[in-house]
């Protein structure tokens, strides 16, 4: 897939280093095969993932990550697969998600890395 994007509403993106550690109803699956190849399901599909920024953060996806973090909250999140202007790239559809963890993916580099946990997840 390349890039990856996090939708915050109101034409606004922050490009991502990476979407990492995709787990589907207990099974470890690659995110750009599941980007590509995802039929849907009639059943919720619960699972998590980690979305790992890069170092050009934006102050709207800053106040996001606080908002996700509070754990009595549960939003819809929005991951853009490729270029976000394009009307073919995908989007993958996370249903009441909420912030599992946060920790540091590399200590040297020190990027920061969110484990979303969901509800259902889709791709349209």
């Amino acid at each position: 897939m390349g890039t990856y994007h996090l939708d915050l509403g109101d034409a606004q993106t922050e490009e991502l280093d990476d979407v990492i550690h995709l787990l589907v109803d207990d099974a470890e699956l690659d995110v750009d095969a599941f980007i590509s190849s995802d039929q849907g399901s009639d059943e919720p599909r619960r699972g998590s993932l980690v979305i790992v920024r890069n170092d050009e953060r934006s102050a709207a996806a800053t106040r996001w990550v606080q908002a996700v973090e509070d754990l009595t909250t549960e939003q819809d999140v929005v991951i853009i697969a490729g270029d976000p202007a394009s009307p073919e790239a995908r989007r993958l559809h996370l249903t009441k998600a909420w912030a599992a963890t946060s920790f540091h993916e590399d200590e040297d580099e020190d990027p920061e890395a969110i484990a979303l946990a969901f509800a259902d997840i889709a791709v349209k």
